[in-house]
């Protein structure tokens, strides 16, 4: 699930130390600082993804339901419709929501 950050190099990396950083004049490699991915991750979310379905006329709902008439009745039921369906999607929050699994702990300073 992770990644080994050591001096060696991380463990899904195909080249070898000393061809990830640039040739100096007298031909020796220089190592390049790394970036560690934990300082890159932000702690907001911006999407989701969608839980609600379009149908053939593009309304958007989470189920969809359409008249059977009944054989030999003048009764009607109503049956959940599966097909013709297309998810939602991608949706944007309108204010961005902090990451349930984020570990640093959010503080506000204690006024006096």
């Amino acid at each position: 699930m992770g990644a080994s950050w050591s001096g060696k190099g991380s463990w899904f990396s195909s080249t070898s130390p000393a061809k990830e950083g640039k040739a100096t004049t007298n031909g020796q490699y220089q190592k390049q600082p790394r970036l560690d991915p934990r300082r890159l991750a932000s702690q907001f979310v911006y999407t989701r993804k969608g839980s609600m379905y379009f149908d053939e006329d593009g309304d958007l709902a989470h189920e969809f339901y359409e008249e059977v008439k009944v054989e030999n009745s003048q009764s009607t039921t109503m049956r959940r419709k599966l097909s013709n369906l297309t998810p939602q999607g991608t949706v944007y929050y309108p204010n961005p929501r902090l990451h349930v699994d984020f570990p640093i702990p959010m503080y506000s300073p204690i006024e006096k």
